[in-house]
């Protein structure tokens, strides 16, 4: 399939998609006077100082100073810190049973597309494979969380990274006012959210994204090409194994398919890509909104925030009364539109949303000003270089 043709249906779909968002024990709920917490002084230390003085930490101090923020942040007593117990309380599996991180499944061009059977090789680690798999992510704005878990909505399973336990991953969480946890409680949260009607589509598009010379391109998926608005090459064992998962129709197109009909299936693929886009989108906004005031939000969701905080006080901050009135992708824009109305009329409302956000990034800015509190009783600040 041509560069040009693969190019036109995931902008098109972006584009609708992007303007169509206009905008257990019970949850703990937000309250008004945590938001007038003040964050970390002026005085304090920048990022920077707080990197170098990790960086002259030993491996035996790195490790202490992380047990001992685990243990102070149990005594945050804030909203955020409530809700991250509630979630992974909730939760009866072990998180250490959850299974880690693998490469995404690829198409067998033998059985998609038997007259083409360019084998699906993957990219050599390095400057090259990173540099193309960043050019997917391009358009995806970067967060501060570096979470160790991710909701894998074809399994309806947690998937835990290999640097869950990285000490310096919690410390860049720690001064970025994340407490520990947060991330699994996060991904807990989306998987609550998630009633698995788009498990199919989500499953076919979780496969890996191959170039139409073979070359599959690491942490990548297909999922992940058509939402970045970028040019690509969608060969056709790609998009045969997507129309063949999903609708079982081996016949209306065969390998190599011909010019006249590229358009056409590329079509068909977008038209079942769409509602599982809404279905996911949604669902990681909410799920980010959940435990952080300020989160950065992806595919649009960005200017709705408020509303989503808006969203969740109207639950209680609980996920399973959330997820019994989260709509049908098909009523995804007439959910969100009503919601925005509602939040524009209703001063109550929306001061709740408001109130919500702002509580959570007073608790964040408490994170992190216990992260610099330990730095500097554990003497780690302000210390001076050796031999001067």
């Amino acid at each position: 399939m041509s560069p040009a043709l693969a190019n036109a249906a995931p902008r098109a779909l972006l584009a609708v998609l992007l303007a169509a968002v206009l905008v257990g024990p019970a949850a703990p709920s937000a309250s008004p006077a945590s938001t007038r917490i003040a964050a970390a002084a002026p005085e304090d230390p920048d990022d920077a100082a707080l990197r170098a003085a990790w960086d002259r930490m030993d491996a035996d101090q790195r490790a202490d100073w992380v047990e001992w923020f685990r243990a102070e942040a149990e005594w945050l007593g804030t909203f955020q810190a409530r809700l991250v117990a509630y979630v992974i309380e909730s939760e009866p599996r072990d998180p250490g049973t959850w299974p880690e991180e693998s490469p995404a499944p690829t198409y067998d061009p033998r059985v998609h597309a038997p007259a083409q059977p360019i084998a699906r090789r993957p990219m050599s680690p390095g400057p090259a494979a990173d540099r193309a798999r960043a050019k997917w992510f391009a358009a995806i704005p970067e967060r501060r969380l570096r979470s160790a878990w991710r909701y894998d909505y074809p399994s309806g399973e947690l998937r835990r990274a290999p640097d869950a336990d990285d000490p310096t991953r919690v410390f860049e969480n720690a001064i970025a006012g994340f407490p520990p946890r947060l991330d699994l409680a996060e991904a807990l949260v989306e998987r609550a959210l998630d009633d698995g009607s788009q498990r199919a589509t989500l499953t076919a598009f979780a496969h890996a994204y191959s170039d139409r010379v073979g070359k599959v391109v690491p942490g990548v998926t297909l999922y992940d090409v058509w939402c970045s608005g970028r040019e690509m090459e969608m060969p056709d064992v790609e998009c045969l194994g997507v129309l063949h998962d999903l609708k079982d129709d081996w016949k209306t197109y065969r390998a190599p398919v011909p010019e006249r009909k590229q358009k056409q299936l590329y079509d068909e693929i977008g038209a079942l890509f769409l509602p599982a886009y809404r279905h996911r989108g949604l669902r990681c906004a909410l799920a980010r909104t959940y435990l952080t005031g300020e989160p950065v939000l992806r595919d649009g969701y960005d200017e709705s925030r408020d509303r989503l905080h808006a969203l969740w006080d109207r639950h209680e901050s609980t996920p399973s009364k959330l997820a019994a009135d989260l709509p049908a992708a098909d009523d995804w824009q007439t959910y969100l539109e009503r919601l925005a109305n509602e939040c524009r009329d209703d001063a109550a409302l929306r001061k709740q949303g408001e109130v919500r956000r702002a509580t959570l990034a007073a608790d964040a800015a408490r994170c992190r000003a216990l992260a610099v509190r330990l730095l500097r009783e554990g003497g780690y600040l302000d210390r001076p270089e050796e031999g001067r």
